[in-house]
């Protein structure tokens, strides 16, 4: 790893205590057989959720009913319906997120100072006096059926959920301290649909069993003050990137301008650049990061979570063999590459499969190794090329998850055996991937860790 380190002797202290309680009540009534009534209520408190005992309690509740429509009367004329029942679910959930406390927290450093010999310390949050329960309001329609004695069923979900109270990263007054702070002070909405499509077949000797789901979710913030964000909060994600407006897990890149001379006809200093994203401004590599608003400066190229994903799943058996297989996909969200390694000032750098891409690019669409013979800033060259906008691609991935194949021994045979049940069967699973992206990587196993590798497993089970 290019160098030699030193393994100090280090002594932790490590006390943790997280105390709940719940309370909790269900009620159901059904008339008829075809009308059902539900409730539920719930008060959760936590040592984690303010300092003030009287606020720590959070009542949350939820109502539902379903409607089993195959009983009503004017149904019997529809005799390939087997199956329709209707469901309506509303209510509030609750959670406690601990990564930030009611009070003040530190975190100490591992390693002694240098000088002093003493560990130092950094405050980790400031603590939150307000801290409260992350309330979240579902709204849930949904509808199950199965038709022609269950050679066709399914169902169907419609849902919007409303995050409220959630802890994400403010704005505050500097005179307390610090310009963010987390708090309970942002709203997310969540909506989306599932859909379940499944068959039972029956052929002769051939079963066919097939199911098909397929979803589509988005999310947008709705709520949350930030006067200003720095780039680095959008390069590195996670609640800091958090954009009102926004999807949630948006990626955000810096726009590559290419290469402009910095210098000089007479002494020229070729440098890449990023543009800003409202005026076109240029900003050199070895210039410091830029300032302003960073979603003015970056530009927004769409989720990392997949809006729709999809399964397919299929059996199929005859006689004694049986063989099954397990689809699923992912789409509609980018990834971003792995940069290539540029060359660190210090040390050394193990360099990736982007080297001839590199060193054979046209600066212009990618950036280069140093034009320059000296390169004095080249060491804050790593605070931008692993964040341009050419990383980003489409994430799109169709995984084989799991192929099974199956032989049960005749019945005449296995008795002869003395045994109840025979059955030898060979299973794969992460067999391949299908993706569509430059470089034909695995989105979910990006450059740089471990491919997921095919497994195999074949067996005998046998009944007695």
């Amino acid at each position: 790893m290019s160098g030699s380190y030193t393994f100090n002797y280090q002594t932790r202290f490590t006390s943790r205590t997280s105390r709940y309680f719940s309370l909790y009540a269900n009620a159901a009534y059904t008339f008829d057989k075809k009308y059902s009534l539900s409730a539920s209520i719930r008060t959760d408190a936590s040592n984690l959720i303010t300092d003030d005992a009287k606020y720590r309690y959070s009542p949350f509740w939820s109502i539902g009913g379903k409607w089993n429509v195959t009983g009503e009367t004017f149904m019997r004329q529809y005799g390939w319906i087997d199956n329709l029942v209707m469901r309506l679910t509303y209510g509030y959930n609750g959670n406690v997120d601990t990564s930030t406390s009611v009070l003040p927290l530190i975190s100490i450093g591992s390693n002694p100072d240098i000088y002093t010999n003493e560990y130092q310390a950094t405050i980790q949050s400031y603590g939150n006096p307000s801290l409260r329960w992350e309330k979240v309001r579902s709204i849930n329609w949904g509808l199950d059926f199965s038709l022609f004695n269950n050679k066709l069923f399914g169902k169907i979900d419609l849902y919007h959920k409303k995050g409220k109270d959630l802890l994400a990263v403010v704005s505050t007054p500097s005179l307390h301290g610090t310009t963010q702070q987390k708090i309970n002070n942002a709203e997310m909405t969540n909506k989306g649909v599932e859909l379940t499509l499944g068959t039972n077949q029956q052929f002769g000797d051939f079963h066919w069993t097939g199911k098909a789901t397929f979803a589509y979710n988005t999310n947008k913030i709705t709520k949350l003050f930030r006067e200003n964000y720095y780039v680095s909060d959008l390069c590195y994600g996670g609640t800091g990137a958090y954009v009102e407006g926004m999807d949630a897990n948006t990626i955000w890149a810096y726009i590559y301008g290419g290469i402009e001379n910095a210098g000089s006809e007479e002494s020229p200093d070729w440098q890449p650049v990023i543009k800003d994203n409202t005026d076109g401004t240029s900003y050199t590599f070895g210039g410091s990061t830029p300032r302003g608003d960073g979603t003015k400066i970056m530009v927004a190229q769409g989720t990392t979570v997949a809006p729709y994903t999809a399964s397919l799943g299929s059996s199929l058996a005859y006689k004694d063999f049986e063989v099954s297989v397990m689809m699923t996909g992912k789409f509609g969200h980018k990834f971003r590459h792995h940069s290539f390694n540029y060359p660190v000032v210090k040390g050394k750098t193990l360099p990736n499969a982007r080297y001839s891409e590199v060193v054979s690019c046209n600066p212009m669409d990618m950036v280069p190794l140093p034009l320059n013979d000296s390169e004095m800033m080249y060491y804050n060259w790593s605070a931008f090329y692993p964040y341009l906008n050419y990383l980003t691609d489409n994430a799109m991935t169709i995984r084989m998850q799991e192929l099974y194949l199956a032989y049960r021994l005749p019945t005449d045979v296995v008795e002869r055996m003395g045994i109840a049940g025979l059955k030898l069967y060979l299973q794969g699973n992460n067999l391949f991937n299908i993706v569509d992206n430059k470089y034909g990587e695995d989105p979910e196993n990006p450059l740089g860790s471990y491919k997921l590798q095919p497994q195999y497993t074949n067996g005998l089970t046998i009944t007695l």
